[in-house]
C-alpha cells in the first residue's frame, strides 16, 4: 500500500513541476517575494510561515520556479501524511485513493501544491494534525502542531475552533482537555504561535483589523451568492472529484472507523458553511475552502475504494475520466497563460490570463531599452502603485538591483510595516506601474502627491500574436516617506481589495 501511495505522489510532483514551469507568477506569489527579504515573527495580511516558504525559495535559482519549490515540496509531505492517517484510520485502500485524489484535484494542485501560497504551510501543518490525532501522538506534540498551523494562515482560527468543539463534544477527549495533557497542548501552541500575539500587539491587531474589514459587506445577502459559489468550487475541483468530496460529507453505517470519519466532517462541515454564508456577503476567493476540501479527501478516498472492491459499474468510467482530463486540462491552460495557445478561440477581453506574464518576458522587454535598464539597474528606490507590483519587477530584475522597493496605494499592505524609511526622503526614485487594470482615483491621486513625474519609457510584453501586458516607468524627485505614514494609519479603515 505504501508503494502505491509512493507512485501516486510521485506522479503527482511530474505534474506539479510542469506546471510550475508554465505557469507565470500570480500577483499574491510577487507580493510574497518579499516575505523572504523581511522576516518577521508576523505580517500584516498573512502569518511567518509564508514568509519562511518565500525565504527558502529565494536561496534557489530560477525566479518563480525557485519560489515555488518549497510548495511542490511540502504539498507532497502534506499529501503522505494525510494518506497516511487515512491508511490507518479508514477503510483498505482509502490511504492510495487519498494520494490520488491530491495528486490530480487542480483546486488543490495548483492552490496548495504549485504556487507560493500560504496555503502551502497551511496544508502541511493540517496533515501533520491529522495524521498525529490518526496515529494517537501525545497531546504536548499535538499543540506544538497547533502552534504551526495558526502561523500559515489566519484561516487556522476556525480550525481550532472546530477542533475544541470535537474535543469538548467527547467524553473522553473533554476529560484530557480538562487535566494535564490539555494543559500541555496549550501550552505548546500558544508557545508556538507567540510571534503572531506579540507583532500585532506591537501594531495596534492591524493583522485582525485588515482581515475583519475584508469580510464587511456592503449590502444585505445575495441568495445567489452560496449556490453560485458552490458551482465556482466545483469546477476548480474538477467535478468528478466536486461531487465526491460532497459525498464524503454524507454519514456512513457505523463501524469501527466511524470516530475518524466523525472527526473530519467536525472539521470540514462548519468551515463549509461559514464560506457559504460568506459568499453571500462578499467575494469569497476561490482558495478560502481548500482545506475544507482537503479535510474531505479521505473520506472521498474512503468512498472510491468501497466502490472499487464492490465493482460498481461506475468506477471503471469515473476513474478514467479523472485520471486523465484534469492533468491535461491544467497543462493546456497553464501553456495558453504562458504562450497564448488558445488566443484564436478566446475573445481578448475576456481573456484575463494575458494580465499575467513570466518575469523573463518583462525583463527581455526592459532590456531592449538599454537607458531604462540602467536606470533601473543603478536606481536606489523603486515604487509600484499596486502591492503586487514591486514583486513584479523585482522578480524580472532578479540580482541586478539593490534598489529599495515599495508600494504607494491605498492597499499597501505590508509595505507600510516592514520597510525602513528613514533615509529615503529626498531620494529620486522611479515609479513604475501596469497599464491594465485601469487607474483608480486613489492612484491618481498618489501619483500626483509625488510631484513631477517624466515618463521613461513604456515596455511592452505581447504574448503569442496579441498585445499583453505594458509597464510604464516615471522618474521622481524628493520622495515624501511621511505619505507611506499616512497610508499606514488609513489602512485600518479601509477595505483591501485583491
Amino acid at each position: 500500500m505504501i508503494s502505491k501511495i509512493a507512485k501516486y505522489l510521485l506522479a503527482g510532483l511530474v505534474l506539479r513541476i510542469a506546471i510550475a514551469f508554465l505557469l507565470p507568477p500570480g500577483y499574491d506569489e510577487a507580493y510574497y517575494l518579499f516575505y523572504g527579504h523581511h522576516l518577521a515573527a508576523s505580517y500584516y495580511d498573512h502569518p511567518i510561515m509564508v514568509g519562511l516558504w518565500a525565504w527558502m525559495g529565494l536561496q534557489l535559482p530560477g525566479d518563480s520556479l525557485g519560489l515555488r519549490i518549497p510548495s511542490l515540496v511540502s504539498y507532497t509531505i502534506a499529501s503522505f501524511l494525510l494518506a497516511l492517517a487515512a491508511n490507518k484510520r479508514l477503510s483498505t485502500g482509502a490511504g492510495a485513493w487519498t494520494a490520488a485524489i491530491t495528486a490530480l484535484s487542480p483546486l488543490l494542485v495548483v492552490v496548495g501544491g504549485v504556487m507560493l501560497l500560504p496555503d502551502a504551510p497551511l496544508l502541511i501543518t493540517l496533515s501533520a494534525v491529522i495524521w498525529a490525532l490518526a496515529v494517537g501522538l501525545s497531546w504536548g506534540w499535538l499543540g506544538l502542531l497547533l502552534g504551526l498551523l495558526t502561523l500559515s494562515k489566519y484561516q487556522a482560527f476556525p480550525l481550532l475552533i472546530c477542533l475544541l468543539l470535537w474535543a469538548l463534544s467527547q467524553a473522553q477527549t473533554r476529560r484530557r482537555l480538562f487535566s494535564w495533557e490539555g494543559a500541555q497542548a496549550f501550552g505548546g501552541w500558544l508557545l508556538v504561535s507567540s510571534p503572531l500575539w506579540l507583532w500585532n500587539m506591537q501594531n495596534g491587531w492591524i493583522s485582525f483589523l485588515f482581515h475583519n474589514a475584508r469580510t464587511q459587506g456592503d449590502g444585505g445577502f445575495n441568495f445567489s451568492g452560496p449556490p453560485l459559489f458552490l458551482l465556482t468550487q466545483q469546477l476548480a475541483l474538477f467535478p468528478s472529484f466536486g461531487l465526491l468530496l460532497l459525498v464524503g460529507l454524507m454519514p456512513q453505517k457505523a463501524d469501527r472507523h466511524s470516530d475518524f470519519r466523525r472527526l473530519l466532517r467536525w472539521l470540514a462541515i462548519p468551515q463549509l458553511v461559514l464560506f457559504l454564508l460568506l459568499s453571500g456577503r462578499m467575494q469569497v476567493l476561490v482558495s478560502w475552502l481548500v482545506p475544507t476540501w482537503w479535510l474531505l479527501v479521505p473520506l472521498a478516498a474512503e468512498r472510491v475504494a468501497q466502490a472499487q472492491a464492490r465493482g460498481f459499474r461506475w468506477f471503471q468510467p469515473w476513474l478514467w475520466f479523472s485520471a486523465v482530463l484534469p492533468p491535461a486540462l491544467m497543462l493546456i491552460a497553464a501553456s495558453h497563460v504562458r504562450f497564448g495557445i488558445g488566443n484564436a478561440f478566446i475573445p481578448t477581453k475576456l481573456d484575463t490570463s494575458r494580465e499575467l506574464f513570466p518575469p523573463s518576458r518583462l525583463r527581455d522587454a526592459i532590456q531592449k531599452q538599454p537607458m531604462l535598464w540602467h536606470k533601473l539597474k543603478t536606481a536606489k528606490l523603486l515604487v509600484g502603485q499596486r502591492y503586487y507590483e514591486p514583486g513584479l519587477l523585482a522578480l524580472a530584475l532578479g540580482n541586478d538591483t539593490t534598489a529599495m522597493f515599495t508600494t504607494l496605494n491605498r492597499d499597501s499592505r505590508g509595505f507600510a510595516f516592514w520597510l525602513s524609511e528613514p533615509g529615503l526622503e529626498g531620494r529620486d526614485g522611479i515609479l513604475f506601474r501596469l497599464t491594465e487594470p485601469t487607474q483608480d482615483k486613489g492612484e491618481l491621486e498618489i501619483e500626483q502627491q509625488l510631484g513631477q513625474l517624466t515618463l521613461l519609457a513604456v515596455v511592452d510584453m505581447p504574448r503569442g500574436n496579441q498585445a499583453g501586458q505594458k509597464m510604464e516607468f516615471f522618474s521622481f524627485s524628493a520622495y515624501k516617506p511621511s505619505q507611506q505614514n499616512s497610508l499606514r494609519k488609513t489602512e485600518q479603515k479601509t477595505t483591501a481589495s485583491d
